[in-house]
């Protein structure tokens, strides 16, 4: 059964019948804007509309399973051809799927202009019945939280919803806070509309904190002294950026980014130091990885900016030396300064205002002149208030969970996205990931086996993305360590920079990234899932993991 609306509708003409094989799939133009998709799988016809729902890209350019599933190629969202229901984040909302006729030898779609300008659908959800009794709390009002609550009204859970979040907004698109600077207006990062939530019945209480849980009470205690009752919890609070006690870490204008709070105070110290003086200020980020490198492209034309990093090549712990020195190389060619393979000592005041930042001293070196500092070296999991519960947490304070995100011990307890420690299906191995996809489907997963009551394993494959000056680069997998990294494609023009990377161990390929070669990455994300990734050997011998077909069994 279709979305399609019954009023200003036409019978399309596709294609012919026969002219698409199994496994196939065709934009299908029906003017200079206005499109949609056709798939053909085992012999039947599907239409949706042929834009993620999460940042628009084509999902006729994007990889398809055998089954319909299409993981689209910008950041791996995932979707349902045959019902366009959403499988994996970051996507929120469905495609619209339009009714198929094959007769005379033609292949027909029922179509209308308003529903082709308007691509996505929001979820079917259910509401809350007043009669049941059962309550899910949800800690934490991030991505993870959330997802977790919309799933549960996509599964068709009836009962109560109720989240606290310490942020005084509700669901943010997180990302956009390291990668853009200035954001005066909450509203236009967003999630959804507040009315969203509240036609769902869902409950948000925010600006709060949690100062305990009591498994056993099954009660959560808030700041305010308030005690709430569950028959579910979620733990989604999410990391905190971590600081180390440096001398002078607290003078004026240095900071930390977590929050649209955090994001707006650096770029008022921006905006009031260049008023103030006519000129750039001194910019530093202490901390070469992604959210450091995020935040120095971010304010690169409006600073002078310079990354303080420990290690020799930044990135290189997670994408090699080759590919780290390549986002380097492409940051100096903007302006960007980097002092690496330093240890920053603390922070020294300026001669003419004490209460302010005015260097960043590192060992064995001169002091790096610094007007703001942004302190970007990592987050932490958010688990004081679980001192006294309990639970199994591990040495970083995260959660100790199953294969279904169910903390250790515990029957109603679960586990998301930053806070929770698990077993990878891939390596065997435990890890903690902090990226924004995966906090969202681990959400979405264990919503699901709290109204299914069964156990759904945890099967997705890290995806995750950053954006410097412009560009994106992908990955997907999880190599906490490698002993090789096989790069193709260019990584020294940095014109004409185009590659993609392949992370292995024991010859097997644990991740891959990549820059201006889309799909591959998407590609890879779907082979691993699957277990039909190539070997590091079978890369090196020529095989394209793109000719390989996406056969699920």
């Amino acid at each position: 059964m279709s979305d399609t609306s019954k009023s200003n509708l036409q019978d399309f003409f596709a294609i012919k019948d026969g002219e698409m094989q199994s496994m196939e799939r065709k934009e299908i133009k029906v003017n200079e804007n206005l499109s949609f998709l056709l798939t053909r799988l085992d012999n039947r016809y599907y239409a949706t509309s042929n834009t993620c729902t999460h940042y628009g890209a084509k999902l006729s350019e994007s990889p398809m399973t055998s089954e319909g599933r299409v993981i689209c190629k910008w950041h791996g969202a995932c979707f349902d051809l045959k019902t366009g229901d959403i499988e994996d984040a970051p996507a929120l909302d469905r495609l619209r799927t339009f009714d198929v006729s094959v007769r005379d030898g033609g292949v027909y779609v029922k179509i209308s202009q308003e529903e082709l300008e308007n691509p996505r659908l929001l979820p079917k959800c259910v509401k809350h019945n007043p009669e049941s009794k059962e309550t899910v709390v949800i800690l934490g009002g991030g991505a993870s939280g959330s997802g977790a609550a919309q799933r549960l009204r996509e599964e068709g859970f009836d009962g109560r919803i109720r989240i606290v979040s310490r942020e005084n907004y509700y669901p943010i698109d997180r990302i956009k806070i390291t990668k853009q600077l200035g954001i005066d207006n909450v509203n236009s990062i967003l999630l959804r509309p507040k009315e969203f939530w509240d036609n769902l019945d869902i409950e948000f209480l925010l600006n709060t904190d949690v100062v305990n849980v009591d498994p056993k009470a099954k009660t959560v205690t808030l700041a305010q002294g308030q005690v709430w009752s569950f028959d579910h919890l979620i733990l989604a609070t999410g990391g905190w950026p971590r600081k180390f006690g440096w001398e002078g870490e607290n003078l004026k204008n240095i900071f930390t980014i977590r929050t649209v709070d955090d994001n707006q105070k650096v770029s008022k110290a921006i905006e009031a130091f260049t008023k103030t003086t006519q000129r750039k200020p001194n910019l530093v980020v202490v901390g070469s990885s992604f959210i450091g490198m995020e935040l120095v492209a971010a304010a690169n034309e409006k600073a002078n900016t310079t990354v303080i990093g420990q290690d020799r090549v930044p990135l290189a712990n997670v994408l090699g030396p080759v590919v780290g020195d390549a986002m380097k190389r492409r940051h100096e060619s903007k302006g960007v300064k980097f002092v690496l393979d330093a240890k920053v000592t603390g922070f020294k005041h300026k001669d003419s205002d004490t209460s302010a930042v005015g260097s960043v001293a590192v060992e064995g070196r001169d002091s790096v002149p610094a007007d703001i500092v942004i302190l970007a070296v990592g987050v932490a999991p958010q688990t004081s208030y679980l001192e006294k519960s309990g639970l199994p947490l591990a040495k970083d304070k995260s959660l100790l969970v199953d294969r279904y995100f169910k903390v250790q011990g515990s029957d109603s307890i679960y586990a998301t996205g930053d806070i929770a420690t698990f077993t990878n299906r891939l390596t065997g191995k435990q890890m903690r990931i902090e990226h924004w996809a995966h906090a969202e489907n681990t959400g979405r997963t264990v919503a699901t086996n709290i109204v299914k009551k069964k156990s759904v394993e945890f099967n997705f494959v890290p995806f995750f993305w950053t954006v410097l000056f412009g560009a994106t680069l992908r990955y997907c997998g999880f190599a906490k360590s490698f002993d090789r990294v096989i790069v193709q494609g260019e990584t020294s023009d940095i014109e004409k920079m185009s590659f993609v990377a392949y992370y292995t161990k024991n010859n097997n390929v644990l991740a891959i990234s990549s820059y201006m070669k889309d799909p591959i990455v998407s590609h890879c994300a779907e082979l691993l899932r699957l277990g039909k990734m190539p070997t590091a050997s079978e890369i090196d011998s020529g095989v394209n993991p793109l000719e390989i077909p996406l056969i699920e069994i």
